[in-house]
């Protein structure tokens, strides 16, 4: 199947540099992810997970639908790989069912924290399943990500909650879904890929949403409607910056996620995550970003 035709990049004549613009959009999208958790926690916490988790697709449909008819009309809705949607909406299914559970049990900026291990998963599932040589400097850069997750979770030193066991067995799917979101981002538009995730998903969640159904009030239909606005224009914007740059060269931009859930926990809930979070976040930083940096370096050998 062709790439996608390249459409004119909207902020090409106020931002140039194409990595710049790569970076400003993924950027932004944290902003909206911030908002989308937040959301989706005060939701978790007065209703069932996944019946947030149904609700969360839904609003997503309602908001990415109208844009897409406004854009294109009824054929702006076509793909040029459903099974690869479909693919991926297995990993993003799984992934994010443990997600929302496990939203309940942990602050934002510990999710966030876990959350950098994303490509330590990413480099072991390149070894194990698309035959990929990785060197010994790269191996060293996950065991040291490995140990920063240990000193996040101290196994034997502090009861372990059910939360990290969730969100733990959730990053690796969730890195999967974000692979295979990049190869999707080079064969349709941002808005579309948007759109089928959003559909995907929602049909996958739609039996637990049934399942553990509760009349939302008022105010849960408003923070539906806030997590499917947050949650679509953060995904719009990632996608965007697939299209853009290396997945592995944004990789670092995500470690600002921390901050941003830090202040939400703090804005919001009032409390946030103990300093040994923050320690084991630095260690997770520090060797996700080396292999950021190693897989960007040889992906322009490639070029």
């Amino acid at each position: 199947m062709p790439p996608a035709v390249e459409h004119i990049d909207a902020l090409a004549r106020l931002i140039p540099s194409r990595v710049t613009r790569g970076f400003a959009v993924a950027i932004v999208s944290g902003f909206f992810f911030t908002g989308l958790n937040g959301s989706v926690k005060e939701l978790a916490h007065e209703m069932p997970p996944l019946l947030v988790s149904w609700g969360r697709w839904l609003g997503g449909i309602a908001v990415i639908l109208p844009i897409v008819l406004w854009q294109n009309g009824i054929a702006g809705l076509g793909t040029r790989s459903f099974r690869m949607h479909a693919f991926r909406g297995l990993f993003h299914f799984g992934g994010y069912a443990l997600w929302y559970e496990a939203v309940v049990w942990l602050p934002l900026a510990t999710m966030a924290a876990l959350g950098f291990t994303g490509p330590i998963f990413v480099t072991i599932g390149a070894v194990l399943f698309l035959g990929e040589t990785v060197r010994l400097r790269r191996w060293i850069a996950v065991a040291i990500g490995f140990v920063g997750m240990l000193v996040i979770v101290r196994p034997g030193l502090m009861q372990m909650n059910p939360g990290v066991v969730m969100m733990l067995c959730s990053i690796p799917l969730i890195a999967g879904s974000n692979l295979v979101a990049k190869a999707v981002s080079s064969r349709d538009r941002p808005a579309v890929v948007v759109f089928w995730q959003s559909v995907v998903a929602a049909i996958c969640f739609a039996p637990f949403g049934l399942w553990y159904w509760q009349t939302p009030t008022a105010a849960q239909l408003l923070l539906f409607a806030g997590a499917g606005v947050f949650g679509t224009l953060g995904y719009f914007f990632i996608t965007w910056s697939y299209r853009l740059l290396d997945i592995s060269a944004l990789q670092p931009i995500t470690f600002l996620g921390i901050v941003w859930a830090a202040l939400m926990d703090v804005a919001v809930w009032g409390k946030t995550s103990d300093v040994w979070t923050f320690v084991g976040a630095a260690i997770i930083v520090a060797s996700t970003s080396y292999i950021a940096h190693r897989e960007a370096l040889a992906g322009s050998k490639k070029t």
